[in-house]
């Protein structure tokens, strides 16, 4: 790797986080300002110039996807070597797993569910409560609070469970003790062990210390006390530390997280180098401006300017009621370039999920493809997974997926087969089949996913099912298309071109069960990440009355400059610019089909719809340029680049410099 390379095109705040000399380094990194190209960067950098070594550096994040992300990176990069890059329970249970086998100690397994264990250890009449009971257990776990100091530690953090503090004190013995007997652990305990074994045993931290040396970690705003625990005991000795994060977007406090590490990070890491990327390289100025208004209405200022030039104003939308927000939205999206939805770009986020059950019925009405997240209630993925969870070893969901997608194919031959009955057939009759084949698709994609776990268990990676579901998040396809419909918190770390945050109001934004400062501050945070999605186009939407009870614009908002949506034509040389990158979007397109005919296989397998929208929007002239701008990684980029840039090229007016085509043609 060039280093020098490594920095060409960092600004010049992240290419000081990137090459700081110090090995303690605290990145304060506002949204949109390029926080994960700073982490790779950082990796990739101190390999090439000899500081870190590949086998000794742990990067931890907080989702697989996540960490996928950082490892394809660091490919593109030109890293050859493996860089350990996981999430928190991953990492930990890996260690954990060899630290059992190093000292002859039986093997645990990881339950699924703790919910489900919690049930057992109650009385069959005494299980009405049961989700409290778990939310106490879930709030004394992320701090590494042991069963018999909760009940001490929960009244003087003024806990007030429904059921009371000793009752719930009593119930997390009972499931402790039913743990034991089973000699099984939970997602928590994995972390909770290892912390216990550092701490205990000087030659295993010691160990664990010389594989890991160079310690990173993303989104350090999210860290719970446990995880804090972790990191303090990993970086002991050593203090080659590098954070990554934003106070701004600290929005899992329900899940024990705790900003602090960055708010006061100063104190709790004397002589470390805070360095802030206040640069946002992702979103519009009216953007930008629309989220911080928001953290100023909350008292929390954040010092964040847009790169980019202006774009369109904020438009704000309002219906009588639910429906009619709905239906505005949907019919605004009617209006979209058609392209950005066929492309993935276009999103709509609600507080809640059970909001977007209306957007979803009422953009389907519009004939306008939808996604939704696999876990949404009522979707046919949500009920897959459900059966799927329900299922008991290995083997057995082995065999479900295998028998699972032979069905999958055996459908669509016969639909092949009888494709000119089904032009023929009502239309229930047509709605029935199409209902079947996606209820099947969804029932492949959970097949395919189930594959997916059983090698992440292999590996050590998995835990169960619908725990792995959960944390994963292995539905997320980008390349699909269609309006992508998911909650606030699911849409942190994504971006789109187009955004509707919706359900602006009172009661939803901050949403009811906001009632101290702390949780109201945490709700305009949110907020704040849901808007700073959007890159181009940001939509606020709400309704005047909902379930028949009046609602009033969210006093986040309420001061912001705003437009109502305007019928007005773009620019002229907006209009031309677009005609241009649909003009090229259709020829890559009829480049993709023809190569997937030559490969034999599905246009989508061998380009995504985002990519391809990407490229028209970006427009690469070299391989390198291809590999940023797409997911290909610098292998695909290099094999489809011959095809690819003269395409760009010519539609573009261009001719490939000498060096584009050296780089096209590998010479």
């Amino acid at each position: 790797m060039d280093a020098d390379a490594l920095i060409a095109d960092l600004d010049a705040d992240q290419r000081d986080a990137v090459t700081s000399e110090s090995h303690l380094v605290a990145v304060i990194a506002g949204a949109g300002s390029g926080k994960t190209r700073v982490l790779t960067r950082r990796i990739a950098h101190r390999i090439a110039i000899g500081t870190a070594q590949p086998q000794h550096t742990l990067a931890l994040t907080f989702t697989r996807e996540a960490a996928g992300e950082l490892r394809r990176r660091l490919t593109r990069l030109g890293l050859r070597d493996r860089v350990e890059a996981g999430t928190f329970h991953s990492v930990m249970l890996g260690i954990l797993k060899q630290r059992w086998e190093d000292t002859d100690q039986r093997p645990r397994t990881v339950v699924p569910d703790r919910r489900r264990v919690v049930g057992d250890a109650l009385d069959a009449g005494q299980r009405r409560g049961i989700e409290g009971f778990v939310a106490e257990i879930d709030w004394a776990a992320a701090r590494g609070i042991r069963a018999d100091a909760y009940g001490q530690l929960a009244r003087r953090a003024q806990r007030r469970p429904t059921a009371g503090v000793e009752r719930c004190a009593e119930v997390f013995i009972a499931y402790e003790a039913l743990k034991r007997r089973r000699g099984i652990i939970d997602f928590d305990d994995v972390l909770a062990l290892v912390a216990r074994d550092l701490e205990r045993d000087e030659q295993f931290a010691e160990t664990v210390r010389w594989r890991f040396r160079h310690l990173l970690v993303d989104e350090a705003q999210d860290l719970n006390p446990l995880q804090h625990r972790l990191v303090d005991l990993l970086r002991r000795g050593r203090d080659d530390l590098f954070l990554v994060g934003d106070p701004a977007q600290a929005i899992y406090a329900f899940n024990g997280a705790d900003p602090s590490l960055l708010i006061d990070v100063e104190t709790r890491f004397p002589g470390v180098e805070i360095i802030r990327l206040p640069v946002n390289h992702r979103c519009t100025p009216q953007i930008v401006r629309a989220g911080l208004h928001v953290l100023t209405t909350s008292d929390q200022p954040a010092d964040l300017a847009s790169n980019r030039g202006d774009g369109p104003a904020v438009e704000h939308i309002v219906g009588a009621d639910e429906e009619a927000e709905a239906a505005h939205v949907a019919g605004h999206i009617a209006r979209v370039d058609a392209n950005l939805v066929r492309g993935g770009e276009v999103a709509v986020l609600a507080r809640t999920n059970a909001q977007l059950v209306t957007f979803e019925q009422a953009i389907k009405k519009h004939g306008i493809p939808v996604r939704r997240s696999a876990t949404a209630a009522g979707s046919p993925l949500h009920a897959a997974v459900r059966q799927v969870a329900a299922l008991g070893s290995p083997s057995q969901l082995r065999a479900w997926a295998h028998d699972t997608l032979e069905a999958v194919d055996a459908l669509h031959a016969v639909r092949a087969e009888r494709a000119d009955a089904l032009q023929r057939a009502t239309d229930r009759e047509t709605a029935r089949a199409d209902r079947a084949v996606d209820e099947l698709e969804a029932e492949r994609r959970v097949a395919a996913a189930v594959l997916d776990y059983l090698r992440d268990q292999a590996r050590g990676d998995g835990a169960g099912f619908r725990s792995w579901v959960a944390m994963t998040n292995p539905f997320d396809e980008p390349g699909d298309g269609g309006v992508e419909l998911l909650t606030f918190h699911a849409a942190k770390g994504r971006e789109w071109h187009t955004v509707y945050v919706t359900g602006v109001e009172t009661s939803l934004v901050p949403h009811k069960s906001a009632t101290t400062a702390a949780t109201r501050a945490e709700e305009a945070r949110l907020l704040y990440v849901a808007t700073t999605r959007a890159t181009d186009r940001l939509v606020l939407a709400r309704a005047q009355r909902r379930k028949g009870y009046a609602r009033a614009i969210s006093p986040f908002i309420a001061d912001l400059d705003v437009t109502e949506p305007e019928p007005r034509p773009p620019p002229a040389a907006l209009r031309r610019r677009t005609r241009a990158n649909d003009t090229l979007l259709t020829a890559l397109r009829d480049w993709r089909d023809q190569a997937a005919r030559r490969a034999g296989v599905l246009p989508r397998q061998l380009c995504s719809d985002r990519d391809l929208a990407a490229i028209a929007r970006h427009r690469p002239k070299t391989t390198e340029e291809l590999a940023d701008t797409t997911s290909f990684g610098t292998i695909m980029a290099d094999r489809l680049g011959e095809q690819i840039l003269p395409l760009v090229a010519a539609e573009s007016g261009d001719a490939p410099d000498a060096q584009s085509m050296s780089t096209m043609t590998g010479a």
